[in-house]
């Protein structure tokens, strides 16, 4: 019998984090591992936050009530939605534990926050938690996901998040320039259309506010990481260098870009969006 690509996938995940995450954890917290930043980085963030406003108008999720044209990309998801968060979280943990650390020096109480791919909703109870007079509006395609994203962060006394399904490219007409921050967790490779996207994601945010990517970046690991991906990972599309990034980011009207590199192989991909 052949062994199942998907197993592959995880097995090297969760091979990559022990032998390379957290040693490189470990080498960061005695000053060993200095991760580099390339471009501007974000400055004079708008003040105070926007506060709470979807979890308040939207105790339950937010469905589709039409297919979309990317439904059969998230198909895999809806089906391994219960058991997903702890499939990946060995990987994932390390991984949002340091790009949070770069997050939260632009982070405010008050902040109204989007995720954009919140799968099961790990990285969304983070955020919420980090954000108890604002909220975090969860989005993903997978129906699955954002039903099981709201189960959960009800299930820890979560109030202050709100779930959407909707595709990243063509969000929701009332998100227009409703949000402090968007930030997606290992979900921009799995985006069909990145600048419909981005720009979508540009849209939703405020004057000023803040847009972060944590996803693989440098070209060494996206050259031998893709053919895996493209084997055993549901829904993928591709990876972006950190020029990439910056490029994709520019041409929607970002500015201040910048790469954070966290681990090797991964970093936050940051832009803000222009005060009018």
């Amino acid at each position: 019998m052949g062994t199942n690509p998907a197993a592959y996938l995880v097995g090297a995940m969760w091979s990559f984090s022990e032998n390379v995450f957290r040693p490189a954890q470990a080498l960061k917290r005695i000053g060993l591992y200095n991760p580099r930043v390339i471009g501007t980085t974000p400055t004079n963030l708008p003040r105070p936050g926007m506060g709470p406003r979807f979890a308040r108008e939207n105790p339950t999720p937010v469905l589709l009530t039409r297919d979309t044209e990317h439904d059969y990309l998230v198909e895999e998801f809806n089906k391994m939605s219960e058991v997903y968060a702890e499939f990946v979280r060995p990987f994932s943990e390390p991984i949002f534990e340091e790009a949070l650390s770069i997050i939260k020096r632009y982070l405010q109480p008050d902040w109204r926050v989007l995720d954009a791919g919140c799968g099961p909703g790990r990285e969304l109870q983070q955020m919420a938690r980090l954000v108890p007079k604002g909220e975090v509006v969860g989005i993903d395609l997978a129906a699955g996901m954002v039903v099981t994203a709201h189960r959960a962060a009800r299930a820890f006394g979560l109030k202050n998040c709100a779930f959407f399904q909707s595709d990243v490219g063509s969000l929701p007409a009332v998100f227009k320039n409703q949000f402090d921050l968007v930030y997606s967790c290992l979900a921009h490779h799995h985006y069909p259309e990145p600048a419909a996207a981005t720009q979508s994601i540009f849209q939703s945010l405020r004057p000023g506010g803040l847009y972060c990517v944590v996803d693989p970046g440098p070209a060494w690991y996206n050259a031998i990481s893709a053919p895996l991906a493209l084997l055993a990972d549901p829904g993928w599309i591709g990876f972006h260098t950190p020029e990439e990034f910056s490029t994709l980011f520019r041409n929607a009207g970002f500015i201040n870009t910048a790469w954070f590199e966290v681990l090797p192989g991964f970093g936050v991909a940051a832009g803000q969006k222009p005060f009018e």
